[in-house]
């Protein structure tokens, strides 16, 4: 029982870890300064992030099958609690993440859009059966 409240509560840790990360990403997408390098050091720490999510998660499973205890778990007081913080905190961070990916699709469709303002994006080149060019 004391592992399976140990693996939620380091669950508890990564969410809120993920949670910092997704708030700098906010914070950089919508400074117009933000270099892509930032941007990149974050998505690596969310993509390790979700790794060890991931093996806790499955650790939790072995151990909620070890002791016959499965989520929600309604006849534990401690565990339920923890349980409830969790779904909340994964609430909170899918909303952040829906934030983030509207000021990264608003930030590729400025980017196409200044691209479609040069006329040598406008033309379409293609070779002709000779192998020269043709605009």
């Amino acid at each position: 029982m004391k592992t399976l409240i140990e693996a939620i509560k380091k669950i508890k840790i990564i969410l809120n870890s993920l949670e910092d990360i997704f708030t700098q990403e906010y914070h950089n997408l919508s400074n117009s300064e933000t270099s892509n390098e930032n941007l990149l050091y974050l998505i690596e720490k969310k993509t390790s992030c979700f790794k060890k999510l991931t093996i806790l998660s499955q650790d939790r499973l072995s151990l909620e099958k070890k002791i016959g205890i499965f989520a929600p778990y309604q006849n534990h007081y401690q565990l339920n609690n923890y349980w409830n913080e969790i779904i909340k905190k994964c609430i909170f961070l899918k909303k952040l993440n829906l934030k983030n990916k509207i000021l990264l699709n608003k930030k590729f469709y400025l980017n196409q859009y200044f691209l479609e303002l040069f006329p040598s994006h406008k033309t379409a080149i293609t070779y002709n059966l000779n192998g020269d060019l043709k605009n």
